[in-house]
C-alpha cells in the first residue's frame, strides 16, 4: 500500500492533536451551569477531522494524480477557511 500524504492529512492529524491537547489541558470545572469553551473546541476540532477525512477518501477517489490532489485539495482548504472568516464577520 502507497502511503500519500496530502493536505487534508496533514490538517486532520493537526486538529486532532489539538482536540487531545485540549482534552488533556482541561481546566479544572467550576460547577458553573454554563457551556464549557474547552467542550466546545474539542468538539469543533474533532468535526474537523472528520470533515477533513471524509473529503480526503472523496477526492483520492476521484483524482488519481496526487499533483492534482495537493492543488485542489489545498484550494478547498483556502475556500473553507474564506468562508468561515465571511461567515464569522457576518455573524458579528
Amino acid at each position: 500500500m502507497k502511503i500519500k500524504l496530502t493536505p487534508l492529512n496533514l490538517v486532520s492529524a493537526s486538529f486532532l492533536v489539538i482536540a487531545a491537547w485540549l482534552l488533556i489541558n482541561k481546566q479544572a470545572p467550576d460547577h458553573s451551569k454554563s457551556i464549557d469553551l474547552s467542550k466546545i473546541l474539542i468538539g469543533f476540532s474533532l468535526l474537523i477531522v472528520v470533515v477533513a477525512f471524509i473529503s480526503d477518501q472523496i477526492f483520492r477517489k476521484f483524482i488519481p494524480e496526487l499533483k492534482k490532489i495537493w492543488i485542489i485539495e489545498s484550494v478547498f482548504i483556502i475556500f473553507a477557511v474564506l468562508l468561515f472568516f465571511i461567515i464569522r464577520i457576518t455573524i458579528v
